[in-house]
């Protein structure tokens, strides 16, 4: 599952490459080089960017929010889905996305094939895991099979930023207060983190990352098996995003890493 596509999915790591959109000028996408730091600007504003081996699938905000793949060898594009998608998320052989005009979930094969429609009604955010689709709308959360067949209703909440943690979501409720809310899928029963009220929200896969709106958007580390949180950067934060051991977030529309533990934050590419 890649984590990152709750938050925009605006870095991505692929072989020795690391991929930045410039959400500050939109002038491209930077692509830096993991062992010297060189950077060149690739056209087009990518999205929700989803890795494997040498290629990336991308929404092009520069292009309509169209669907495309980049073959990071020869440099080329092609265009899968020629229309507006968004939270475009890799898994298996499929691709799956949100369409920009009625807000539906669909999918299809990596090549473009094969489209079909997932949900029948707008979806505000999703997750997949295997062959099963969490997803929120404003109706709560539901699970169906990736086909659209088996659906249920979760819980009435109304979530953002939704992510799977072991038998977990996690998410924004914005029904209350936006307020950190984790939902026991096996017992339907909700714990909400009070003071933490996530505008950005991401996981390592032990430990939950959010920019706490409660808090000057400043980033905190939470741990779900014991409810603690500490803060671990002062700066006010959006878009974290996780690669290894590594924390990205955008601060005044530039880009900063540091360490998942914490400490000095420092820009990746500066803007000029």
């Amino acid at each position: 599952m890649n984590v990152n596509i709750s938050t925009g999915g605006l870095i991505c790591g692929a072989q020795d490459k690391l991929l930045l959109a410039d959400i500050r000028h939109y002038s491209g996408t930077h692509m830096q080089s993991r062992f010297s730091g060189d950077s060149t600007l690739l056209e087009g504003v990518f999205w929700f960017m989803n890795p494997r081996g040498d290629l990336v699938y991308y929404s092009d905000q520069s292009r309509g929010n169209r669907l495309y793949l980049l073959d990071l060898l020869s440099g080329s594009t092609q265009l899968l889905i020629d229309r507006p998608c968004c939270g475009l998320v890799l898994s298996g052989d499929w691709l799956y996305y949100k369409s920009e005009t009625d807000h539906k979930l669909y999918r299809c094969l990596t090549d473009g094939t094969k489209e079909s429609r997932v949900t029948d009604e707008p979806v505000e955010c999703f997750v997949v895991e295997g062959e099963q689709v969490y997803y929120g709308t404003q109706q709560g959360i539901r699970s169906c099979h990736v086909s659209g067949s088996s659906r249920e209703q979760l819980s009435e909440s109304v979530p953002a930023h939704l992510l799977k943690i072991g038998d977990d979501l996690l998410f924004a409720d914005t029904k209350n207060q936006y307020l950190l809310t984790a939902l026991h899928l096996h017992t339907g029963e909700a714990q909400v983190y009070a003071d933490v009220s996530p505008n950005s929200l991401n996981s390592d896969g032990r430990y939950i990352y959010c920019a706490n709106r409660s808090n000057d958007s400043s980033v905190y580390r939470i741990d779900p098996d014991t409810g603690s949180k500490i803060r671990i950067c002062g700066d006010s934060a959006d878009h974290i995003h996780i690669l290894g051991d590594t924390i990205y977030f955008s601060h005044r529309f530039e880009w900063y890493k540091m360490s998942l533990t914490g400490g000095q934050a420092e820009k990746v590419i500066t803007e000029s």
